[in-house]
């Protein structure tokens, strides 16, 4: 296709996306009040957690209720149509590949969206402890702990898509190994290098610049790094046998001859 073409491929594939997305929302919008519960959860379990008595959330706007029951609709679109935005994202790069790299294309769109969907999980799974630890910290000042609900969920939904899409790491390194663009070896000699890149990556991504919540998502992507180091290594010794395969005789070593058989 010329370059044009590829552009409205892609217009294409990205009103799909917008498409899923609103529709999406717009069931997440049916089942808000769940939602919000959910939410709510961490919260008010880290709050158990940290022993606090009476604690309840706020809010000052007057539609400040309709717009975060809006913005919890359209996050939950996000994640809940996050298989389908993979996959389109896929059929826009199957065209460029040819056809023996296209079987390892096509456990990536699961493996995208298992990725994505555990990074949301472990997110929200971790996420009352580092509450519990917050009110602590703010217990011990003297402070009385009371949130508003707006900056509380905008906090806690940007962490649900930030771990999100940082679990997607070992999807991009093996993938890169794969491709030949990285080896085992050249990972580990960047390990201080990726340590540095994380720990940025973590202080723009998420919503504080506290080390607290920094060290929230450095930790497991500091893990998935370590483990992007292994899988490289799997898929060079899957290679290995390949290579062994194609690899030429050496020099003095001549092919050997087939004879015709006597009689």
């Amino acid at each position: 296709m010329t370059f044009w073409e590829h552009l409205e491929a892609l217009r294409w594939h990205i009103v799909r996306m917008v498409a899923y997305v609103i529709v999406a929302a717009a069931a997440c919008w049916v089942f808000r009040e769940q939602l919000l519960s959910m939410l709510r959860y961490p919260a008010e379990a880290g709050a158990h957690m940290a022993g606090v008595e009476d604690f309840s959330f706020r809010i000052f706007e007057a539609a400040g209720g309709i717009i975060l029951m809006m913005q919890i609709s359209l996050v939950g679109g996000l994640i809940a149509a996050s298989p389908l935005i993979m996959m389109e994202l896929w059929l826009f790069v199957k065209p460029a590949l040819e056809l023996h790299e296209r079987r390892y294309v096509y456990a990536v769109v699961p493996l995208a969206s298992f990725l994505f969907l555990g990074g949301v999980a472990f997110c929200y799974w971790i996420a009352p402890k580092a509450f519990a630890f917050f009110f602590r910290f703010n217990e011990g000042l003297g402070v009385e702990v009371e949130l508003t609900l707006q900056p509380y969920l905008y906090f806690l939904m940007r962490l649900l898509l930030v771990f999100g899409l940082s679990f997607e790491l070992p999807l991009v390194l093996t993938f890169l190994s794969v491709v030949g663009l990285v080896t085992q070896a050249r990972l580990l000699s960047w390990w201080r290098h990726a340590i540095v890149v994380i720990l940025v990556f973590a202080a723009v991504a998420t919503p504080t610049t506290d080390p607290a919540t920094m060290s929230f998502l450095a930790a497991p992507m500091i893990a998935l790094y370590l483990l992007s180091v292994f899988l490289a290594g799997l898929v060079e010794k899957r290679r290995a046998p390949e290579g062994l395969q194609d690899a030429e005789l050496p020099d003095d070593e001549e092919p050997p001859v087939s004879r015709p058989p006597v009689g």
